[in-house]
């Protein structure tokens, strides 16, 4: 990572966690929590359950996932949940959504980078078991998984304070794909259309699309770490940088990131507007429903 970023993101994050402890200076630099549920299935004993949450949550947040020495306070958050619907023998299939947060500067609120759900989630586990792992290879289907959305969540929170700096995390993902071809969930036509594995990381290392990876850092530096200071600029940021979306709406328009990204902050982007001036609000919501059709009944609670 560019040193540079790894300085701004600590002297950021202090500042929001000063403390007068002394907590361990280094640790792991993941924060996840993982749920594993089964409601629908018949199980007489749900303890695996629990026992396979216990040991991906450990094999996780126990691991040293880059080369940065990441304090406590500056560790990464994320949760997975996973809805298992199928438990044969040991094999396990399901869907799991996915969730990245960080603090916004100056404040006690979380913003949600991105949100996914996987929609085709399938692995092998017999309780108990060692989650083994090893990068280049395949050792089980369920760490690989686990990796892969490891590094989506440590490259989404870089790219939020560095242009473009979650790129190496990106390219791991990107190998896993090419790993696991013709494995379950994994392929161009697994999940629901282009929501899956595949796309988003094809998207995501796509120099196509890197336009939309930019928008992550500057929605989040020049807008929303900005709004404690200035909330009226920081909003102005904000519809500056998302209304170049509408240049590159022929390229973007059946993008996944694209329809990530506002599936992931069309909450938030109605609270923001919510604040502004009429005129503004009127027109925020018009342009949101035109460039984000699929959400335009949500855009409309900006003018009340």
């Amino acid at each position: 990572m560019n040193p540079k970023f790894h300085s701004m993101k600590k002297l950021f994050l202090v500042a929001i966690f000063i403390s007068t402890t002394f907590p361990r200076l280094f640790s792991q630099e993941i924060k996840a929590n993982i749920q594993i549920v089964a409601p629908r299935v018949q199980l007489t004993d749900k303890q695996v359950l629990q026992t396979l949450q216990n040991a991906a949550q450990q094999f996780i947040n126990t691991r040293k996932w880059t080369d940065e020495n990441i304090a406590t306070q500056e560790k990464i958050e994320f949760s997975m949940f996973f809805d298992i619907t199928a438990i044969n023998n040991n094999d396990f299939t399901g869907t799991m959504q996915f969730q990245v947060v960080r603090p916004v500067y100056n404040s006690t609120y979380k913003t949600t980078i991105f949100q996914f759900n996987d929609e085709d989630i399938t692995f092998s586990y017999r309780e108990f078991e060692n989650l083994e792992f090893q990068e280049n290879m395949n050792m089980n289907d369920f760490t690989t998984l686990l990796a892969y959305y490891v590094n989506l969540a440590i490259g989404m929170d870089f790219d939020s304070f560095s242009e473009l700096g979650g790129s190496p995390y990106f390219a791991k993902m990107q190998s896993m794909v090419s790993m696991m071809t013709n494995k379950p969930g994994w392929n161009q036509g697994d999940g629901k259309g282009i929501r899956n594995r595949f796309y988003l990381a094809e998207n995501l290392t796509n120099p196509r699309f890197k336009d939309l990876r930019i928008l992550t850092y500057n929605y989040h530096r020049k807008g929303m770490d900005q709004f404690s200071a200035n909330p009226d600029q920081a909003r102005k940021n904000i519809s500056e940088y998302i209304k170049k979306l509408k240049e590159t709406q022929s390229i973007f328009q059946n993008c996944l990131l694209q329809k990530s990204f506002f599936s992931t902050k069309w909450p938030e982007l109605v609270e923001i507007y919510k604040g502004a001036p009429v005129p503004e609000k009127t027109a925020m919501a018009k342009f949101l429903s035109e460039i984000d059709p699929t959400n335009s009944q949500r855009y409309e609670k900006i003018k009340s």
